[in-house]
């Protein structure tokens, strides 16, 4: 039976968490799938073009049911909770998603809706867009990290309390036990919390020290 284009983004996801992004190929895919690997090239011209498509997947649903009568804050926070989840979802998704550029429906609702809520704030189109950036940046970036820990083996991480000489680095040895990989999600929420902070001020919306 010929597969659909459908049967084989599914297919690819599915590899993707069976042997991560560094083995993920076209004729890997193929095989997995018991077709040629013409079969797969059929539906997605290059590596490159499912990769795309694997990233647009992973963001469905993303921006569906926000409470749009929520503080502007508090709508963005959500976003950026729901992005770090759908990347999550799949292992190395947050690298898939890093080196894709795709301008399709899931992408587009995504970058629409948090443009949308800045300039609701009162951002102009260039701040708000530039924001976004940095919001989405921060958390790619963070899930990578999180991604990458959680798929090292116990013998690969470093020991780093060996590594600090207590004249060299006091600070970080007071910090020691706060320096874990991968980090608790209450690291996550530091940093977006920081962000969010940040732009309230800048915007003039009074922060508490509770972050409400």
């Amino acid at each position: 039976m010929r597969l659909s284009r459908q049967d084989i983004l599914a297919g690819a996801l599915d590899l993707l968490d069976e042997v991560g992004a560094d083995n993920l190929t076209m004729r890997r895919l193929a095989t997995a799938l018991g077709v040629t690997n013409g079969a797969t090239y059929w539906h997605f011209a290059s590596k490159q073009v499912l990769l795309a498509a694997m990233a647009e997947s992973m963001l469905a649903g993303v921006t569906n049911g926000l409470d749009r009568d929520a503080p502007w804050w508090e709508q963005l926070t959500a976003t950026a909770h729901r992005l770090h989840a759908a990347l999550k979802s799949r292992r190395d998704g947050a690298r898939i998603f890093a080196g894709a550029f795709f301008p399709e429906p899931n992408a587009l609702a995504y970058g629409e809706t948090m443009i949308g809520i800045l300039r609701e704030a009162g951002m102009s189109p260039r701040d708000a867009v530039w924001t976004v950036d940095t919001i989405t940046y921060y958390v790619v970036g963070h899930t990578i990290e999180e991604q990458a820990a959680a798929g090292l083996a116990e013998d690969d991480v470093p020991d780093l309390r060996a590594a600090l000489d207590p004249e060299l680095h006091p600070n970080t040895l007071a910090a020691i036990d706060d320096i874990p990989a991968p980090h608790p999600p209450e690291h996550f929420d530091h940093g977006l919390e920081l962000i969010i902070s940040g732009l309230r001020t800048r915007l003039g919306v009074e922060v508490v020290s509770n972050g409400g």
